[in-house]
């Protein structure tokens, strides 16, 4: 189709604003029309992509050859279009240019300088193009085009409007160890539509070792969401606490490859901040959850002790072989499944450790529309101070939760 020369100026202009000059400006007023990318980038697996142009004319003049040239201008320019090698000679098609980007070479090849040293080893990059417009009225028009080729998938994340978004990182990387929770990464292709995905396959590595295992089950070749968690610990050969999974996705069209990976730890259950108590004759009550005297989940029993408050769900193991400062959960869930339960402690003394198990009903939803749920803590007492007084008594004591998640 074809336009007039105002319209031919303005997208001029905006094709070659970054580089052209007031001569190039006036030479191309002069031009029969100018040939535009309708795309400045594409994935490193849109290798044979048919890259279109628009092509614009004055009236009574038609195009008759678009040629793709290497851009052989240095940096900074003297001029901003050296033509180099001959990419391509679009293909010409109402009022359209095309030409497949596998005339444009490797896309395994772009430099890449690392220390000092440029090596031809990146995967992804830019070809710095020169676009050759020839007219029927004998005119030509020249312009400078960078073509971007990016990845070809990405990890997206969830912004705050909620919305997934395009990432560089999975968003994840830990799993809480023996957490029954979904862990979600996301992922996407980045490809053109015209594009054909022949496959996205998903991989691990354990601790670091290199070597690379499909994962279990296949994968859908488009976006998608993955639940890292959903994988059984046996398809690692096994996990404990500490182990690191490097998860990869390898996504193909043709020969084509790219990837992406993340690493995630198997994280260890812990027990939260350390705190300190005091409970006594007088200030007989103690909340472990509000750290204070005013709500009651144990109170004082003489000699030097505690019992469990009336209402309230908890019972205790007292083991001074646990180690206050490093115990994790699973040290005092071992501990406290071995031990004797009891719901009063007497006689306690400094350096004895208490390991205890609590049920409190929290609130998932909101004041006004309320989700009470059972949560079970596990909880570590250390006896660090008694004061006996003349008539009374006073237990100091730290103490610690967490939730552990089986």
């Amino acid at each position: 189709m074809k336009k007039y020369i105002k319209q031919i100026a303005a997208f001029a202009f905006i094709a070659t604003l970054a580089s052209c000059s007031a001569d190039d400006n006036m030479e191309f007023a002069t031009t029969g029309g100018n040939a535009v990318p309708t795309t400045t980038s594409i994935s490193r697996l849109d290798n044979n992509y048919n890259l279109p142009l628009n092509t614009y004319t004055k009236e009574g003049v038609t195009v008759t050859k678009v040629e793709i040239f290497k851009n052989a201008a240095k940096t900074p320019p003297t001029d901003p279009i050296v033509f180099g090698d001959k990419v391509a000679d679009a293909t010409l098609s109402e009022g359209k240019a095309t030409f497949n980007t596998s005339t444009l070479g490797s896309f395994d090849n772009f430099p890449v300088t690392e220390g000092g040293v440029t090596t031809l080893t990146g995967k992804t990059g830019t070809f710095e193009l020169a676009i050759l417009a020839t007219y029927s009225d004998g005119t030509t028009s020249r312009a400078p085009f960078s073509l971007v080729v990016g990845k070809a998938i990405t990890w997206q994340v969830v912004n705050a409007d909620g919305d997934l978004v395009n990432s560089t990182s999975s968003g994840i990387s830990a799993i809480k160890f023996n957490d029954p929770a979904a862990y979600e990464v996301h992922i996407a292709p980045l490809t053109k539509a015209a594009t054909t995905i022949t496959s996205i396959v998903g991989q691990w590595s354990k601790n670091d070792t290199g070597t690379f295992t499909n994962l279990p089950g296949t994968l859908p070749a488009t976006k998608q969401t993955i639940d890292l968690n959903s994988y059984p610990y046996s398809t690692y050969g096994g996990i404990v606490a500490g182990d690191k999974i490097t998860y990869k996705f390898i996504i193909t069209s043709g020969t084509q490859t790219d990837e992406i990976t993340t690493t995630v730890t198997f994280a260890d259950q812990v027990f939260g901040a350390s705190h300190n108590g005091n409970i006594s004759d007088s200030e007989s009550t103690f909340s472990f959850k509000t750290g204070d005297h005013e709500a009651s989940e144990i109170d004082f029993v003489s000699p030097f002790g505690f019992a469990t408050s009336e209402g309230v769900s908890i019972d205790f193991v007292k083991d001074n072989t646990v180690n206050y400062s490093t115990a994790n959960l699973f040290a005092a869930e071992n501990a406290y499944n071995a031990g004797t339960k009891v719901t009063s402690l007497t006689n306690l003394v400094v350096g004895d450790v208490i390991v205890y198990k609590i049920t409190r009903s929290v609130n998932f939803g909101t004041e006004s529309d309320p989700d009470f749920q059972d949560v079970l803590y596990t909880g570590i007492i250390k006896i660090t101070d008694k004061v006996q007084g003349t008539t009374s008594q006073e237990l100091k004591f730290s103490y610690k939760e967490g939730v552990l998640a089986d």
